[in-house]
């Protein structure tokens, strides 16, 4: 669906390997400097909510009454960077999901045993690993972090692997006990974490221009200046003015109880760190980042003829 817009990018030669051999390209460089172009040159995008399995043609075709110039939806927006971004139907999701994530993920009990301290001891991608002559996979993901490796599993392989057997690696030689096995959507991609602080004492609201000020029990290096603070006993809009240890000065005057706990920042941030934390799946992931890309920024009709006529010349530069 992204061609009408590749088809106005003109070729370049690279040299891939090089080897002095060069490949003819599309130029994607030219998108990076028409982004920051359209970025200045274009005031007050307006915004549009795909429906479910509403294609790129169809959404021109009801903005622009032009179904061709669908390509614009990935000149504007940074989530679309080829037709496999457009936000995909529930059937489309599903197939999608089984496509990427088909494997089985064998964990273990800490990340040495998918990568030793030692160099070179560590699984490899595409070696063959067994637990017996009939329950074998070929590596593709080692993940040390979550301590699992991803297996491809041929149907060739008969057995499966059983939670508390060896796994042995073919040509890296390693080794583990598995400890518990699952299905690669469900494994886990990464955690989130709320950025929270407590109140130590009681606040009151300060007087003329002192600044209010509010103690905390400990500190949080995650709290930056400018973020967001939400809690009881805060109303309306308030944020981090300044930060010095436990002492935090914000926007507005509140009034806190001892023990408030406050929470920092519009979004959780993501972290590898499993304690505490709220794990998101490999589906979840993708299901969140596809629910995203429903809602695109679009040139209003009243400029998109110019902004397609000096798009064309500057490529074209």
């Amino acid at each position: 669906m992204a061609q009408g817009f590749f088809k106005h990018i003109p070729n370049i030669n690279y040299d891939f390997k090089s080897d002095g051999k060069y490949y003819q390209a599309k130029d994607l460089f030219r998108k990076v400097s028409v982004w920051d172009y359209l970025q200045e040159g274009v005031a007050g995008y307006s915004y549009y909510r795909i429906t479910e399995g509403e294609r790129p043609d169809v959404v021109a075709s009801k903005l622009y009454g032009d179904a061709t110039l669908y390509w614009t939806f990935w000149l504007v927006n940074e989530n679309l960077q080829d037709h496999t971004d457009w936000p995909k139907s529930q059937a489309l999701f599903q197939k999608f999901l089984d496509r990427k994530y088909p494997g089985k993920c064998l964990v273990a009990a800490n990340s040495t045993d998918i990568v030793a301290a030692s160099p070179g001891l560590k699984f490899t991608l595409g070696e063959k690993v067994s637990q017996s002559s009939t329950t074998y996979g070929f590596v593709t993901d080692v993940n040390p972090t979550h301590n699992r490796i991803t297996v491809q599993i041929p149907l060739t392989a008969p057995g499966s692997f059983t939670i508390g057997s060896t796994v042995t690696g073919a040509s890296s030689g390693k080794s583990f006990t598995i400890s518990s096995i699952q299905n690669e959507r469900d494994a886990v991609n990464h955690y989130t974490t709320e950025i929270v602080a407590v109140v130590d004492g009681v606040v009151v609201p300060s007087t003329g221009s002192d600044p209010q000020l509010v103690e905390l029990v400990a500190a949080n290096s995650l709290i930056e200046v400018g973020q967001l603070v939400t809690g009881a006993g805060i109303s309306g809009s308030n944020s981090v003015a300044a930060i010095d240890g436990t002492t935090l000065t914000l926007t507005n005057k509140v009034t806190l109880d001892n023990n408030t706990v406050l929470s920092f920042g519009a979004q959780s941030i993501r972290t590898t760190v499993a304690t505490n934390n709220i794990a998101v799946t490999n589906e979840r992931y993708e299901l969140d980042l596809n629910e995203e890309r429903h809602l695109i920024q679009y040139i209003p009709s009243h400029y998109v003829g110019r902004v397609v006529k000096e798009f064309k010349e500057l490529v074209g530069d």
